[in-house]
């Protein structure tokens, strides 16, 4: 066992140290981060608070959350970004990935935007270099996209332009005069009543799929079969946190005081492993010799994405509840409570995907940086 953590941990600390060197950390303990119009950062650049401003410029990739966003400069890279209110406003040289309460793009980027909230617009003058993937409950494109763009949404509008196709599902869907869809556009939604296509605005095929289903037998909102995996994951994450109460009390209650006193950090680290896990596995996937290797960080990152869902329960045991060197039943006890709590939670609609997003993003971060803490104390002896 003792090896086998030292390897999980050698290997989730080369990837964070992977071309390191320039990457600056900023947002521990302040209200607000800034990098200020002028300033010029190379290499990769994390940054989390409750606001984060972003005017000059980063020479690599940066990975901001924060609770509001605004990004006025440029990233010569990728920009990966969470927060309640995202405001990309400058330019990025390459993709970006986003998830927020609000996500509103009036800058330029060069590649794909993929992005996901409450609302996502593409404000006019903005433009996406190659294709847009959109997912919420308010979705507007009023700028430029350049190629295709695949868009799941309750209402979508267009007063922009779409170069290539559009796929919407949609419950709502309307385009005004003078927005164009240069491609084909394929429109899936329940009521055909609700499909406003002005004429001309689309210069290829329109395929509208509409109809209504008859709804299957729900209860909370769930059919029994969805209702049935919700619960077995449930009783598996309580089963789970009942052996770690027993073998390793202690770790388990690091995962909630790491939350609790450093939640920038976890967030930050929690981003980073899941978006460079995924890629390294990739490369190794494609290196044919690095299979073996691949498969292993594969696995490891799915563990930590299923233990992570009990990161916010851990961290609500212990804020309600408190530890206090508890072992076994006794921390069991708040911990199952924490994650009773927002099981329930996922029952309510738009929460349950808060839940589950927070819930991932800062439990993985808090369970890799447990385990490199374990790995340094193990190495030490």
């Amino acid at each position: 066992m003792k090896s086998f953590i030292i390897l999980f941990n050698i290997l989730f600390v080369s990837l964070l140290a992977f071309n390191c060197r320039g990457t600056e950390f900023r947002g521990s303990g302040v209200e607000r981060v800034l990098l200020a119009s002028g300033d010029i950062h190379n290499g990769w650049y994390f940054a989390g608070s409750g606001e984060v401003d972003l005017d000059g410029t980063v020479n690599g990739d940066a990975f901001i959350a924060g609770g509001v966003v605004n990004m006025r400069g440029t990233v010569n890279g990728l920009l990966v970004v969470a927060g309640g209110q995202v405001n990309v406003m400058g330019t990025v040289t390459d993709r970006i990935i986003s998830v927020g309460g609000t996500v509103r793009l009036s800058g330029k980027t060069e590649k794909s935007v993929f992005a996901g909230g409450g609302s996502v617009i593409i404000e006019r003058g903005a433009t996406v270099g190659e294709y847009l993937m959109a997912g919420g409950s308010d979705v507007q494109v009023r700028g430029v996209v350049e190629r295709d763009a695949k868009i799941g949404a309750t209402t979508l509008k267009l007063t922009g332009e779409i170069k290539g196709d559009l796929d919407a599902g949609v419950e709502s869907f309307e385009t005004e005069e003078g927005s164009t869809v240069g491609g084909n556009l394929t429109v899936a939604a329940k009521d055909s009543g609700n499909i406003r296509i002005v004429p001309g605005t689309v210069l290829g095929q329109v395929h509208l799929k509409a109809g209504r289903e008859v709804p299957a037998p729900r209860f909370l909102g769930l059919t029994k079969g969805r209702l049935a995996m919700r619960i077995i994951f449930f009783l598996s994450l309580c089963a789970t946190a009942l052996v770690i109460s027993f073998l390793f009390p202690r770790q388990l209650a690091s995962v909630g005081t790491i939350i609790n006193g450093r939640p920038g950090e976890s967030v930050l680290v929690g981003l980073a492993a899941l978006v460079l896990v995924p890629f390294i596995t990739l490369v190794l996937f494609l290196t044919v010799v690095g299979i073996p290797l691949g498969i292993f960080l594969f696995l490891y990152l799915c563990w930590l994405a299923f233990l992570s869902q009990m990161g916010l329960g851990i961290f609500l045991g212990y804020r309600v509840f408190g530890f206090d060197g508890k072992r076994g039943w006794g921390l069991f006890g708040p911990v199952a409570l924490g994650i009773l709590a927002l099981f329930v939670c996922t029952f309510i609609p738009f929460v349950n995907v808060v839940v589950i997003l927070a819930g991932l993003i800062v439990g993985v971060g808090a369970l890799a940086i447990v385990t490199q803490e374990q790995f340094l104390i193990l190495r030490s002896r």
